[in-house]
C-alpha cells in the first residue's frame, strides 16, 4: 500500500508539472476537507491540481489601439490647425449670414466635422486601449503564477472611472504589467524599472484631461471671449497629441515585452489542457 501511495504521488506530480492539466486529480496537500472527487485505495482525498492562467497574445489590440492612437493624433491635429487659421481670420459674428463671410463660416465648419471625428476616435481608442489592459493585465499572471500583481484586471480597467483615483492607480496599473511581463526570474530580487516615458505619458495625460475639461467649459461660456475659447482648445489639442505620442510608446514597449517573454518562455494559447500521455 505504501508502495501504491508513493507511485501514484510520482506519476501526478509529474503531470503537474509537465502538462499543467486542471482536470487530472493528485493526492491532496491538505486533510479533512470534504469533497465529492474520488478517494484513493486507501481512503485518501483527491483533488485536482492548479492550472495557471493561459496566455492569450494581446497583440492584435495592441496593434488596433495604436493604429487608433496615430488616427486621433493626426486629426487632433487637422483640428488645432483650422482653429489656429481661424484666429487670423476676422471672426463669424451672430449678426452675419454665412455669406457674408464664407472664410470664417467654412472654418467653423471644418472645426466641428473634425471635432466630431475626434471624439469618435476618442472614444473608440478609450474602449480598445481597455480591452487591451485588460487581456495585457492578464498575461502578466500567466507569465509566472505564483507572483503577486498589484491589481486584478478588472481593477486595472475600472479604475479609469473612478474619481481621484483615476489620477493614480491607472498609471500603476500599466506599470506593473510592464514590470510583471517579464520572465519569472526577473523579478526575484527587486521589480525592474519601467522606460522613463511612462511617467511621461501619464503627465501628458492628465495635463490633456485637465485642458480638455477646461476647453470644454469656456467653450459653453457666453461671457468668455471666442478668441480667448480657440487659443485653450489648441493648447488642450496641442497636450492630446503629445499624449498619444508617448500613450503609442507605452502600448508598444509593453505589447514587445509580452510577446518576447511568451516566445522565451514558449507560452502558448491553450483553450483546454492537453491530453494525458498515452502511456499511462
Amino acid at each position: 500500500m505504501a508502495y501504491f501511495r508513493f507511485s501514484n504521488m510520482t506519476i501526478c506530480s509529474t503531470i503537474e508539472a509537465r502538462y499543467r492539466w486542471q482536470s487530472f486529480i493528485c493526492p491532496p496537500q491538505q486533510q479533512g476537507r470534504e469533497s465529492k472527487l474520488p478517494r484513493l485505495r486507501n481512503g485518501e482525498q483527491m483533488t485536482p491540481s492548479t492550472y495557471p492562467a493561459p496566455f492569450n497574445s494581446a497583440h492584435v489590440r495592441a496593434n488596433i489601439v495604436k493604429i487608433l492612437l496615430i488616427a486621433g493624433a493626426f486629426a487632433t491635429g487637422l483640428s488645432l490647425l483650422a482653429e489656429a487659421v481661424s484666429l487670423a481670420l476676422p471672426p463669424l459674428t451672430d449678426d452675419q449670414e454665412l455669406g457674408d463671410n464664407p472664410m470664417a463660416a467654412g472654418i467653423v465648419l471644418i472645426v466641428l466635422g473634425l471635432g466630431v471625428l475626434d471624439l469618435i476616435i476618442y472614444w473608440t481608442t478609450i474602449v480598445f486601449f481597455l480591452m487591451w489592459l485588460y487581456r495585457a493585465y492578464n498575461n502578466a499572471q500567466a507569465f509566472n503564477p505564483s507572483r503577486r500583481l498589484e491589481y486584478s484586471p478588472g481593477w486595472a480597467v475600472g479604475s479609469f472611472f473612478i474619481p481621484f483615483v483615476n489620477w493614480v492607480v491607472p498609471y500603476r496599473a500599466v506599470k506593473d504589467v510592464w514590470q510583471k511581463s517579464g520572465p519569472a526570474h526577473e523579478g526575484l530580487l527587486s521589480e525592474p524599472a519601467s522606460p522613463a516615458y511612462f511617467p511621461v505619458w501619464w503627465l501628458f495625460w492628465l495635463l490633456a484631461s485637465i485642458a480638455g475639461n477646461i476647453s470644454m467649459r469656456v467653450s459653453f461660456n457666453e461671457n468668455v471671449p471666442e478668441r480667448t475659447a480657440t487659443m485653450i482648445s489648441i493648447v488642450a489639442s496641442a497636450l492630446s497629441i503629445v499624449a498619444a505620442v508617448f500613450a503609442y510608446l507605452v502600448v508598444n514597449a509593453i505589447d514587445k515585452r509580452q510577446e518576447e517573454t511568451s516566445g522565451r518562455v514558449k507560452l502558448g494559447n491553450f483553450s483546454e489542457p492537453p491530453p494525458p500521455p498515452a502511456n499511462l
